[in-house]
């Protein structure tokens, strides 16, 4: 989020100030400004119909504010006294506001994309095919997977790369172009074509059908000019090595050319090539575009624009927006990190609105990545649903729906604390069984001690008549007997393990209770412990992978009980450093991923929050985590589906037929991807089960929201976003782990660097900043100073001499992304 110009005299009339500053910004203020701290919407262009202006104002002690614009993804904060005006505690305050309107801001945000992507979702599946439209004949191109709704216009999918439809664009026949109220447009596009070598990122459908028909390359619409670029590094993203062009819209008759400028930046932050469209001198003034082109002079002359797109380079003195121009020097041509995989903003709008809700309180007062909060949101879940529900994703393909969560995270993110949160249900149930079972549990023990002394005594007058040398058959045949008789233990629900080993573990859900969930905010005791040892570790992990899959566990013991542990079910959530984590997988010599332990695992690797938690007192009420807690204690006061022999016997969830064909279709899209050379191959083990834990997660979200019948499409596609988030997560992490650390170290110094440039309002950060508190491993001196040196000679980030200081100063095009 930028910072909006302090004007003079801002203090003195603070609501003229800000309305000055959202006219400088390009979009047209409201009338007339409410200073009550809210968010209030109003129109950015001046059209009565617009609602896409949002702004919220705050005029106690300092004034200050923010505004944005939803449509283009403006967004921007201001102040009335500056920076370096302000004292310390003013400062700390300002900035505490500044937290505290942007919470405000995403929330709502996350609450307006929920109901657009439910809108479009609805839509798009009421439209028809489209045959023939007006707009496409006066535009003279085909249609393209594009629909027709009832009303009669054209309606153009808005997906992320992952396929999850957030928005749609409606034109009708006469050209007139909108997108769904509230509905997410920053890196949706619409694909036409599949890439095969070349790319091509443009801004309008048309154009796009345009490009396509007459080089039969895929295209990605981006809807325009500003979401070229969020867009195009998404796809850079997931395509690393494919050729991307961009291809500009020729904006010559307006105030900076925002269609070629926005390309520009778009090509260069992925390293890509870029189009322009060329016309004659008797060129039109509203021609602008690569279909005005084919409409002017044909499709070959739009080939040969294509044809001719070249690469954009950082030329000195240019101004790369929303840095000053006297803070950008001569930068050599930003190449590509290829090792980099930017991390995904968590999907929160994907999750049932009382898991979001709970999510976001809790977010507010403990200050942890969202995703970090949200799997333990999860995790308490999986825990409660498992013990009742299995999920059948089609015949013979059914099984449990608990999930095993991996987040690598440093100490002190506050996983035990979000943990305490959701679990709290979940330990007072068990706390209240244990309770009701106390005289149970006495009257067994009196049971045991007597069938024990008669058992004695049985074993003693075997004895006796041995050295006698009489026979003993009736009493051997008696022990017999009263060896089957055994008194069983009452089996009392014990849900939440620490750090139990796997040989703990089994035998627990073997003889106390089949549901359990091993909830750990320091795992490397599970990672490090013996049980993970050279000598046990296979087994172990073998053992793990079959509660998760639900399957019959037969434990053989030399010198103690064997057994086999049946019906059971079994959730992890584990946080682990990332250090430990990279030595387990050291120690275990690709056994961790060769055996298929860590592909079950839902990866979560969020950036820390640590050095931006500002101490807030915790809230008086917590409706939305009452409402989780209240919902999840009904789900566990229901009497377990225990069988005669101690296991679990679910209700079989079933995919209703859209979620059915949901399911498939994602399932095919991952497939598709984990040939050789594809997208997913590197990480193709955990790519394999995605679609697995999707169904999984999809019966959680359903049976947590008390649905009745089959899981409904909705919980699917919700549970398809999340599981995509997190294969991307595994694909950040693995995908580094599997690189030498010459390569993998300058993409974590990048993205730290990135995290906290944005997070300080600064370009550099200092050296002893970084060696303080970099990603670990880059404390190093000589891997700090090769990770730089790689940085720079991709002109990416380079070393600076401020005084006494050393600082690193990142390329402003980097910052320029979502800065």
């Amino acid at each position: 989020m930028s910072a909006a110009p302090v004007p003079q005299g801002a203090a003195s009339n603070p609501m003229q100030a800000f309305q000055d500053a959202i006219a400088a910004a390009g979009l047209t203020p409201p009338d007339a400004i409410v200073d009550d701290g809210a968010i209030h919407r109003f129109s950015t262009n001046g059209k009565t119909r617009d609602d896409s202006g949002w702004y919220m104002l705050h005029t106690d002690s300092i004034a200050a504010g923010a505004f944005g614009c939803w449509r283009t993804g403006l967004q921007s904060t201001w102040c009335a006294k500056s920076d370096q005006a302000m004292t310390h505690v003013e400062r700390d305050a300002h900035r505490e506001r500044v937290t505290t309107m942007q919470a405000q801001r995403k929330t709502e945000q996350a609450q307006r994309h929920h109901a657009a992507a439910s809108d479009a979702a609805h839509r798009w599946r009421s439209a028809t095919h489209c045959t023939e439209h007006a707009y496409l004949r006066t535009k003279g191109v085909k249609d393209h997977g594009v629909k027709v709704d009832i009303a009669g216009a054209l309606i153009v999918p808005m997906h992320d790369t992952a396929g999850t439809l957030h928005s749609l664009q409606t034109i009708t026949p006469d050209g007139d172009k909108r997108f769904l109220f509230g509905g997410r447009v920053k890196g949706c596009y619409h694909a036409i074509g599949k890439p095969a070598g070349m790319l091509i990122v443009c801004e309008g459908y048309a154009t796009g059908a345009s490009i396509h028909e007459c080089t039969g390359h895929a295209v990605a619409v981006a809807f325009n000019a500003g979401n070229l670029e969020p867009v195009a590094l998404a796809l850079r993203t997931k395509y690393p090595h494919l050729k991307i062009i961009v291809a500009a819209d020729d904006d010559h008759l307006t105030d900076g050319n925002p269609g070629l400028t926005k390309a520009r930046v778009a090509a260069q932050a992925v390293g890509g090539l870029l189009a322009v469209p060329e016309f004659q001198a008797a060129r039109p003034d509203k021609a602008t575009d690569f279909n005005d082109l084919h409409q002017i002079a044909g499709l070959d002359a739009v080939r040969g624009g294509i044809e001719a797109a070249a690469p954009c380079t950082v030329k000195r003195g240019q101004t790369v927006p929303p840095l000053e121009d006297d803070a950008v020097d001569a930068w050599p041509e930003l190449q590509s990190l290829i090792a980099q995989i930017d991390p995904e903003e968590y999907p929160l709008d994907a999750l049932p609105d009382v898991v979001r809700c709970a999510v976001l309180e809790v977010a507010g007062f403990v200050k942890a990545p969202i995703a970090l909060i949200a799997t333990s949101a999860l995790a308490a879940l999986s825990l409660a649903i498992q013990a009742h529900t299995d999920v059948e994703r089609a015949d013979k393909l059914s099984g449990p729906c608990g999930l095993f969560l991996l987040a690598i995270a440093d100490s002190g993110e506050r996983k035990s604390t979000c943990d305490g949160f959701f679990t709290k249900p979940i330990r007072d149930y068990e706390a209240r069984e244990q309770e009701a079972a106390k005289p149970l549990i006495t009257a067994y023990k009196s049971e045991h001690e007597a069938w024990e002394a008669r058992r004695s005594g049985l074993k003693e007058k075997i004895k006796a008549l041995a050295k006698e040398g009489k026979s003993s058959a009736l009493q051997v045949q008696d022990l017999r007997e009263h060896d089957r008789g055994e008194p069983a233990a009452p089996r009392v629900p014990r849900l939440i393990y620490g750090d139990a080993t796997p040989e703990a573990l089994t035998y627990a859900l073997a003889k106390q209770w089949p549901s359990g969930g091993v909830i750990s905010s320091e795992a490397g005791s599970v990672f490090g412990s013996h049980g993970m040892g050279k000598d046990s570790v296979m087994r172990n992990l073998a053992a793990l992978n079959q509660l998760w899959d639900g399957a019959a566990l037969p434990v053989e013991r030399r010198s103690s009980e064997s057994f086999t542990v049946r019906g059971a079910r079994l959730t992890m959530a584990l946080q682990v450093q990332e250090t430990t984590l990279r030595a387990f997988f050291d120690s275990t010599k690709g056994l961790a991923r060769g055996t298929g332990f860590l592909a079950r695992f839902l990866v979560a690797w969020p950036a820390s929050t640590q050095g931006t938690r500002n101490f807030t007192e915790a809230p008086a009420n917590w409706p939305a985590l009452a409402a989780f807690n209240g919902r999840l204690t009904a789900i566990l006061d229901r009497a377990a589906p225990i069988d005669d022999n101690g296991g679990l016997t679910p209700a079989m969830l079933k995919l209703s037929p859209e979620a059915k064909e949901a399911w498939v279709t994602f399932h095919d899209a991952i497939e598709s991807e984990l040939s050789t050379g594809r997208e997913l191959f590197d990480v193709r083990d955990v790519a394999s089960k995605t679609a697995d834990n999707a169904a999984r997660l999809a019966a959680l979200f359903h049976a947590f929201t008390g649905n009745i019948g089959p899981i409904d499409i909705e919980a699917m596609e919700s549970a398809a976003r999340v599981t995509a988030w997190h294969l991307t997560e595994a694909r950040r992490f693995l995908g580094e782990l599997a690189m030498p650390a010459e390569l993998a170290n300058p993409a974590r110094l990048e993205l730290w660097m990135l995290d906290f440039c944005r997070r300080e309002h600064t370009d550099s950060v200092p050296t002893r900043e970084v060696q303080r508190c970099g990603p670990g491993g880059l404390r190093d001196k000589a891997a700090f100073k090769q990770a730089v040196t790689e940085l720079a000679e991709l002109g990416r980030a380079r070393l600076v001499q401020d005084g006494k200081k050393r600082l690193v100063q990142i390329n402003p095009a980097l910052l320029a992304v979502t800065g």
